[in-house]
């Protein structure tokens, strides 16, 4: 037991969700807006009415009827009714593009969006991760064939190679991805699919390609966390336990002392930074892997043991951006709506998505996690509005963009999928929950659930929420028009009266 209540993980989000207010939408405020202006005109219509009435000579009961008749039929009493119509049937045509809207007014709040901050792990990309390069023992490796099916062949030099003829540390590396993995590979009519996180998914097939297929037992773990950026299991052995872990490339190589070649164990290289940044600048996601073997009586993880690991490996996948999201970035800017996109990879991964998809240009700047947790909130406010990638980062540092971006003015959609992110999904102004992948807490925190968790599907949605918009302007002009008439017919009753000899 380390902490209980308000200290937990858990414990925190709710600290955080208890202290964000509920985000009223832009439809909400103006018809607030729209009630105050028209109560008081009417009070003030009515009253300027029963004045002239006296001062015509009417008595006091006539004069207040005619204006309490005049407030009554200036009042827009069907104008609720329509708009709850008119935004039931948005609601109706945005759920046939896949958006499925929880709050009635958010569906006028997405048409009046300005800034959409993305994730980029099956929102930008279709969330199929395939092993495309593994580094290790100074070689790097290429995989033929893409997709979950566990067939392919290695290939070194444009040669295919035998994964039983090259070093130790190919068949370890393979290992240590198979080891330390959550998901799971399974056929189902014919076709294999990942049960568990697509990034997982990628490294079983990867040792499947290659024959390695056996899992030993698991005694420990410590599952992945975005914060600490790595995740480690305690595997039994023969005769030995072995500690494998997987992560981020910069937080492996700090845990190692030592890398592994051609079965041999050597001083660690420098070279292995600079080929993780090649590989994530291909847009690859890159992962790193180490091992360390301890006693048969070791059987849990202390946070000492995660020092002077060996290095095993890099492995560097591919998660292919839909393409259709490219075509509605350029929509959406075209609209005046900005693309922010805001994911844990690795900085140069970031870079190299975000300028395939047109989110961002070479020349700008690419602000990571590290660099977030240094800014104050006012240095923050002065870079959200030129800033459209942030890489590395944390569900917290997601919550202090919303929340510096609103301060600027804009309206925000943000988009999530864990429970770390129902802090930012609650702040935001139009809070997107992915259908697939998201989990009931983000779900329950948004406006909208994305059934297919497509990016393009949230631009459909905004081009139908300003039609909405556009419609719900159109009905509030008509009913004020016709219930004005009505106004305007006693008024000028009541103004004209002097003027028929007859009365």
């Amino acid at each position: 037991m380390v902490a209980t209540g308000e200290s937990t993980e858990m414990g925190k989000i709710a600290e955080i969700m208890k202290g964000t207010r509920e985000i009223e939408t832009p439809l909400t405020k103006k018809i607030e807006k729209f009630t105050e202006i028209l109560v008081v005109s009417i009070i003030i219509i009515a009253i300027v009415n029963f004045a002239f009435s006296m001062w015509f000579g009417f008595g006091f009961i006539y004069s207040f009827m005619a204006s309490a008749s005049l407030a009554v039929a200036v009042i827009p009493e069907g104008l609720p009714a329509v708009l709850t119509i008119t935004l039931a049937l948005g609601v109706k045509k945005m759920a046939q593009h896949k958006a499925l809207i929880r709050k009635l007014p958010s569906v006028e709040a997405l048409g009046r969006a300005t800034v959409i901050c993305s994730d980029k792990t099956g929102t930008l990309t279709k969330n199929e991760m395939t092993v495309l390069n593994i580094f290790c023992g100074n070689k790097t490796y290429h995989i033929s064939k893409t997709g979950y099916e566990p067939e392919g062949d290695y290939i070194l030099k444009d040669k295919v190679v035998k994964i039983s003829e090259e070093g130790e540390e190919l068949s370890e590396t393979l290992k240590a991805g198979l080891m330390c993995n959550n998901a799971s590979l399974v056929k189902e009519d014919g076709h294999y699919k990942i049960i568990g996180d697509p990034t997982e998914g990628a490294l079983i097939v990867s040792a499947y390609k290659a024959g390695v297929t056996e899992k030993s037992t698991r005694m420990d773990e410590i599952p992945f966390q975005s914060e600490n950026q790595y995740m480690a299991t305690l595997n039994k052995g023969d005769n030995e336990n072995w500690l494998y872990v997987k992560g981020s490339p910069e937080k492996i190589l700090k845990m190692c002392k030592t890398q592994m070649v051609e079965g041999e164990l050597q001083e660690l290289s420098a070279a292995v930074s600079t080929v993780a940044d090649e590989m994530a600048g291909e847009a690859l996601r890159v992962l790193g892997f180490a091992y360390k073997p301890f006693p048969s009586d070791v059987t849990k993880i202390r946070s000492e043991y995660l020092e002077d690991l060996t290095f095993l490996g890099l492995q560097g996948m591919m998660d292919p951006p839909r393409e259709e999201v490219k075509n509605a970035i350029e929509r959406s800017r075209g609209a005046g709506i900005r693309t922010v996109m805001i994911t844990g990879d690795h900085t140069l991964t970031a870079q190299a998505i975000s300028q395939k998809l047109g989110i961002a240009s070479q020349e700008e700047e690419v602000v990571n996690g590290k660099r977030l947790s240094k800014m104050s909130d006012e240095d923050l406010y002065d870079n959200v509005e030129h800033v459209s990638v942030y890489a590395r980062v944390a569900p917290e540092h997601k919550y202090r963009i919303t929340t510096q971006l609103q301060k600027r003015g804009e309206i925000v959609a943000v988009t999530g999928d864990g429970v770390n992110d129902a802090p930012a999904l609650k702040a935001a102004d139009i809070g997107i929950a992915m259908g697939i992948t998201g989990t009931d807490v983000s779900k329950e925190a948004s406006d909208m659930v994305l059934a297919d968790d497509n990016f393009a599907s949230i631009v459909k949605a905004i081009e139908e929420g300003r039609h909405i918009f556009e419609n719900i302007r159109k009905v509030i002009l008509y009913a004020l028009a016709a219930n004005g008439g009505q106004g305007l017919i006693i008024v000028g009753s009541v103004l004209l009266t002097p003027f028929i000899p007859s009365f």
